[in-house]
C-alpha cells in the first residue's frame, strides 16, 4: 500500500493497491469474484463482521489521516482527524463533556496511549482496530439514531415509547425521512 523509491525513501500511497485490498478483503471465498454477500460487505465494510474488511479500514484510514505520508498515524495527526471522531462518540454515548482545553488535551493524551500498544508514539493500522466502528459507524448505528430522534420528536411523555395516538398525531414527524413534504 505505501510505495517506497528505489532508493528506500517513502514517497506516498498507492490508491490502486489499496483498492485491490478492498476487493481481496471482501472476497471470503477467495474466487475473484464478489457474490451478493461479499459485495454487500464490499459496499458497506462498517455494516460487516468479516474481520479483513475490519482490518482493510483501519490501513484505509491510516491512508487518509496519515498527512507526512510515513505509514503511520501520528499523535498530531490523530489529534486532528482520528480524536475528533472518537471524542463526538464519546460524548454522544457517555455524555462526556471537556471543561477545559487542558482536559480536551488530556483525554487526548489518554486516548493515544491507549491505543499505542507498541509505545512507539504512532499508531498503526492494526491499532486502530479497537476503535473502527467508532471511526465508521455501521448503517444500524445511523438507524437506531434516526429512530431515536423521530421518537423523541414524537412523543408526548417524553418516557421512550410511542404509542398509536402519538404516532398518528405525529404522522409528519415520523415520516418525515421517507415520504417528501407534498404528502402532508
Amino acid at each position: 500500500m505505501f510505495v517506497h523509491s528505489a532508493d528506500g525513501d517513502s514517497f506516498g500511497y498507492d490508491k490502486r493497491l489499496l483498492e485491490e485490498q478492498h476487493f481481496n478483503a471482501s472476497d471470503t471465498d477467495g474466487d475473484g469474484r464478489l457474490n451478493l454477500a461479499e459485495f454487500h460487505d464490499f459496499l458497506h465494510p462498517a455494516d460487516s463482521n468479516n474481520p479483513k474488511l475490519q482490518q482493510w479500514l483501519c490501513r484505509e484510514e491510516v491512508w487518509e489521516r496519515d498527512t507526512d505520508r510515513d505509514g503511520k498515524v501520528s499523535y498530531i495527526e490523530f489529534v486532528n482527524g482520528l480524536f475528533l471522531s472518537i471524542r463526538s462518540y464519546d460524548e454522544e454515548s457517555y455524555g462526556y463533556s471537556y471543561h477545559s482545553d487542558d482536559s480536551k488535551k488530556a483525554y487526548s493524551e489518554f486516548m493515544f496511549s491507549q491505543l499505542d500498544k507498541d509505545g512507539d508514539r504512532y499508531l498503526s493500522a492494526i491499532e486502530l482496530l479497537p476503535i473502527i466502528g467508532k471511526v465508521h459507524p455501521s448503517w444500524r448505528y445511523y438507524a437506531r439514531k434516526q429512530a431515536e430522534y423521530f421518537v423523541s420528536q414524537a412523543q408526548v411523555g417524553k418516557y421512550g415509547r410511542l404509542n398509536l395516538n402519538e404516532m398518528i398525531e405525529n404522522a409528519d414527524i415520523l415520516y418525515a425521512a421517507i415520504f417528501r413534504d407534498e404528502f402532508f
